[in-house]
Parts: structure tokens; sequence; C-alpha cells
């Protein structure tokens, strides 16, 4: 039986007007990862539950490089697009959502290439409805792959940051402190690096090549130096 699609109720779909808590934003991705001061960045300062996440990663080879390799674990999806890439393990405009568990390190086939580089994003929705995000660093060891250390992290969203003069308006990165963490840990000592498996003594993961201790680093700076702006303000105003 033919149906009259002129006399079926009309469904609108609308995106709804943006929350007075997170105005639209615009990022090229292209622009922004040349001045950030990371290998991994997010591009929106929108980092609490259920807000969509993405992050900017950039890699460029180059004579000696030397990335290293972890495994990260998340408790939520990672979707990866790829914005270019020459000589990279995926190609350019490719998209692909990471295992729980995967390996991470500059996606190069020769990181020694000056010619390589790669630009990705890697997109995360944080859990929402109360349920906990938790993710994990791990190390293994070169030779046998017995894993040398790993490092859990509870990485649940705050809430949305408050404007008070005594918050902290720009949020951390969980992903960041908890990949610095861990290879702080990792780095620490060479019996923390010493396979009990195999022997095999591991060198220590290049953590400043990878930029995140300079981010967390940064964002702190930045939210102390908001909250000392606000208590002159404040005192030049009562004063």
């Amino acid at each position: 039986m033919a149906i009259d699609t002129a006399e079926a109720p009309k469904k609108q779909h609308r995106i709804p007007p943006p929350r007075g808590d997170k105005q639209p934003l615009k990022v090229n991705i292209f622009e922004f990862m040349q001045d950030c001061n990371a290998a991994l960045g997010p591009l929106f300062p929108y980092l609490d539950a259920g807000a969509v996440v993405p992050a900017g990663a950039l890699f460029k080879g180059e004579p000696g490089a030397a990335f290293g390799q972890f495994f990260h674990y998340n408790t939520v999806d990672e979707i990866v697009i790829t914005f270019g890439a020459n000589g990279g393990l995926q190609a350019t405009g490719q998209a692909f959502a990471t295992a729980r568990l995967h390996g991470v390190n500059s996606f190069l086939k020769d990181q020694s290439n000056p010619e390589s580089y790669l630009l990705v994003t890697i997109t995360q929705r944080p859990a929402t409805g109360g349920r906990d995000q938790n993710e994990a660093i791990v190390f293994r060891c070169r030779k046998c792959h017995e894993v040398l250390l790993r490092f859990e992290y509870h990485a649940t969203a705050p809430p949305p940051p408050k404007s008070k003069p005594d918050g902290d308006r720009f949020p951390g990165f969980t992903s960041q402190w908890g990949s610095m963490t861990a290879a702080e840990a990792f780095n620490a000592s060479e019996k923390q690096r010493t396979c009990v498996k195999c022997g095999t003594v591991n060198e220590p993961f290049p953590l400043e090549r990878w930029g995140w201790k300079q981010w967390v680093t940064n964002n702190q700076a930045v939210n102390q130096a908001r909250r000392a702006l606000l208590q002159t303000a404040a005192e030049q105003l009562a004063g």
C-alpha cells in the first residue's frame, strides 16, 4: 500500500542553541598545532562530562629522532582522523576507532626521515551519567613485551569550570597529566626499566619530546596568573 508522504507529520531536526557556559568556537587545526607545545593538545576548552573533546597530535621526522613506545587504555572510545600524512602508518583522510588498549608512538614508518609527518585528531567524549572513566599508561619491555609499569588513573571529567576567582578557569587535560606522571615513574630508576622476565634494561622514555610536562606546567601557570590578575583588580576596587 502506498503511503502519502505529504500527510505524514514533518519532523524537524534542529541543533539546540548553545548553553550559556559553552559558546560555539571554531579552530583551524593546522594553525592550532603549529603553536601547540605538546604532541597532543585539546583543541577546545570544553573537557567536562559529555563534551566532545578533539585533541590534535602532530609528529615530524628528523635524523636521530626517538619517540619511544607505550600503550594507552581508555574506558571510552577514541576516534582518530588523519588530516595530513607523508610516510605515516595512516593515510591522509583515514578515520578509525582505537581499541580499548592500543599502542602509541609517532606512527611514522621512518621517524628519522625529515620528509615524514603526521597530523591527526583524537576525539573522545568523557563519560556521562555518573559513570566512571578510567585510563592507564603501560610500558612494556622492548625485547619480550613483558609489562614493566602500568599506571592507572581516574579520568572522570570534572564539572564545567567556574568563573569564581579562586577556581581554575582553564581545566587541565587528564590524559596529559597521566601520561606525564607515568613516564616520570618509568624513568625514575634503572630498576623500574629492567625487565624481570628477560633482564633487558630498557631506555628511558623521551618525555621531553612529547611535551606533556610543559603543557601541564603551562596550564597551572595560566590559572595562577588569572587568579593573580583578578585578586589585584579586586584590591584596586576595594582600595
